[in-house]
């Protein structure tokens, strides 16, 4: 009875390690970041595109776009859709892939 209840909590631990590995090291393209929008562009080089840029990048209304930026980061800075992102980070440092977030949704919602 020992000796099975061994080779089962063997075999049981095992295959949660085989598991591990595979799930951890494994070749498999899990995907990447930029799988998640319609737009391939860096956060870094986003940082330096205008709100309307970044609109036509998403093929949205930049207008939308900007005031989606001011609301949901509560901006009190006077910003058109000419100001880059970088200009609006000096008031709230926001990350630029939360900009993708948001010109995502608004592209989906239509």
């Amino acid at each position: 009875m020992k000796k099975e209840l061994i080779i089962g909590l063997l075999i049981s631990a095992l295959t949660i390690a085989a598991i591990v590995y595979i799930t951890q090291f494994s070749p498999i393209d899990h995907g990447s970041e930029d799988d998640l929008y319609s737009v391939e562009i860096s956060g870094d080089d986003m940082s330096h595109l205008t709100v309307q840029d970044i609109a036509d990048l998403w093929e949205i209304e930049s207008e939308i776009l900007l005031t989606e930026i001011i609301n949901t980061f509560e901006l009190q800075g006077e910003y058109t859709t000419n100001t880059t992102l970088e200009e609006m980070r000096k008031e709230y440092a926001f990350s630029p892939t939360l900009i993708k977030e948001i010109a995502e949704k608004i592209k989906i919602e239509g």
